[in-house]
């Protein structure tokens, strides 16, 4: 943990702002739902220092129930590193009303945070760098978002489940392993990682030899954007050549204007657009990818873990290891490989018995 002032500890998840006339797309949640807009504020996991977050709370149609409505925290996957990229700055989260619809429909509020670094909506926020991967801010931005959503809605109750996948399947296992020192006031009772990127230090290596997945490739000038923003010490132009650092700007933006010149340029990167200057380069890239890699500690909640057998962006044998080593620090986890699936992978009905059962208090399966 790093060392955080008494006044921004106190501050944790208090409220900001907030809206009660969101821009979302609310046809696409159940009818009846309702949804405020908020920011909150945060805590940085690098520096300690307080930080203002963009995020929602999503109500389902009707009444809560006696102790108020269950929580989802849900964690996004990865849409961009630039302040433009915040989800709900968009009428359908980038994608992700479908997901929230999902949770509304089986009785669930939603937390949801667009992390550090990505403003959502046109609420005033004060501008932080995104740190993509680190996972203890984005840890602690998904639990201040279930504590500014209530905030926002006192009929929540405390119990919740973090969810998230891919960035966000990260930040839900880093969430299980904070909570018990971030936590307070709160009672998760399990985190759920679909196809999470919990190491992807092996990244380096593909970068070295050319072997970078396309998908990987897109993904590339996030990973330095972000890492660089958190250590000046990586050099674009150590890692990023051609278009990948001539286009750099374009490839990182959510701007609407841009993506379709973004999807023209993703289709002519190469291995030799990512390939690090220098050995030198290379071991400081691992370095800072290895810092963020999960897990680190134990997580003293029970965790799913969803992944494809055919993910080309989180390869399954990284996954693997990693669940693996949180099943050697004790972890309970119920780990499912979903041959032929890749990135895109729908846990459906896996995810939402997991869910409604620790909501129900029922033993957690574990299959370590």
């Amino acid at each position: 943990m790093p060392t955080i002032s008494s006044a921004d500890w106190a501050a944790r998840g208090t409220v900001v702002s907030s809206s009660d006339h969101p821009s979302f797309d609310m046809t696409a949640l159940p009818a009846g739902s309702s949804a405020r807009a908020m920011v909150y504020r945060s805590v940085s996991g690098i520096t300690g220092a307080g930080t203002q977050v963009s995020g929602a709370v999503f109500l389902p149609p009707g009444a809560p129930p006696a102790g108020g409505w269950p929580v989802i925290g849900w964690a996004h996957g990865t849409v961009g590193v630039t302040s433009d990229c915040g989800p709900t700055g968009d009428a359908r989260l980038f994608g992700d009303i479908e997901a929230v619809a999902g949770q509304l429909s089986q009785g669930y509020a939603v937390a949801f945070t667009d992390y550090a670094g990505l403003r959502g909506g046109p609420m005033t926020i004060a501008d932080t760098p995104h740190a993509y991967l680190e996972p203890k801010s984005a840890a602690f931005n998904l639990i201040d978002a279930v504590r500014a959503a209530r905030s926002v809605v006192p009929q929540l109750s405390d119990r919740w489940v973090a969810v998230g996948g891919s960035q966000g399947g990260q930040t839900a296992w880093a969430t299980a392993e904070y909570n018990a020192a971030y936590g307070q006031g709160l009672d998760l009772l399990g985190a759920a990682a679909i196809v999470p990127a919990l190491d992807v230090s092996d990244v380096v290596r593909q970068a070295q030899d050319g072997t970078l997945s396309r998908d990987d490739l897109s993904v590339y000038p996030y990973v330095i954007t972000g890492l660089a923003a958190v250590d000046p010490s990586l050099k674009f132009g150590d890692y990023l050549h051609g278009s990948l650092l001539d286009q750099r700007e374009v490839l990182i933006s959510c701007a609407p204007q841009a993506q379709d010149r973004k999807a023209q340029l993703q289709a002519t990167l190469t291995g030799a657009d990512a390939k690090p200057s220098s050995p030198e380069a290379a071991e400081r890239l691992a370095h800072r990818l290895a810092d963020y890699a999960l897990p680190q500690q134990p997580t003293g909640v029970p965790v799913l873990a969803v992944y494809g057998g055919a993910d080309q962006t989180v390869a399954p044998e990284w996954t693997e290891v990693a669940i693996r080593k949180g099943c050697a620090l004790g972890d309970t986890v119920q780990r499912q490989r979903v041959d032929g699936q890749g990135h895109e992978l729908d846990p459906g009905a896996v995810l939402s018995k997991w869910v409604a059962d620790r909501f129900a208090g029922a033993p957690a399966p574990d299959n370590c």
